[in-house]
């Protein structure tokens, strides 16, 4: 059973299935465009707009939710420098964990 660190680094136990080992200050990348929102709850209110290929700094996780039978927790991120230059970076908020990956430069890679 894989693990995910809650703020303050205590492991978490993750649903199978449901992704990868989450690290805090770790660089991870958004399979598909993602609103970052400012409390752990979809609403018309967001910090900002991501797309698919962002990358963001995994902080801390927070509420367990299901979306499309996942169960998987919120993630507290902050964005990381994108190719646009319309694009944020150094805003933080909440977004759903399922749609992150490990960033490529993370990996050994890039």
């Amino acid at each position: 059973m894989k693990l995910f660190a809650k703020s303050g680094g205590t492991p978490l136990p993750r649903q199978p299935g449901s992704g990868l080992e989450l690290i805090p200050n770790k660089k991870y990348r958004l399979t598909r465009h993602m609103y970052l929102f400012p409390e752990q709850e979809v609403s018309p209110q967001v910090n900002d707009y991501l797309k698919i290929g962002a990358v963001v700094t995994y902080l801390k996780s927070g509420e367990l939710v299901e979306d499309q039978n996942t169960r998987m927790p919120w993630v507290y991120v902050r964005s990381e420098k994108q190719k646009k230059a319309d694009m944020g970076k150094g805003k933080e908020g909440w977004l759903f964990s399922h749609y992150l990956q490990m960033a490529e430069d993370e990996e050994g890679g890039v």
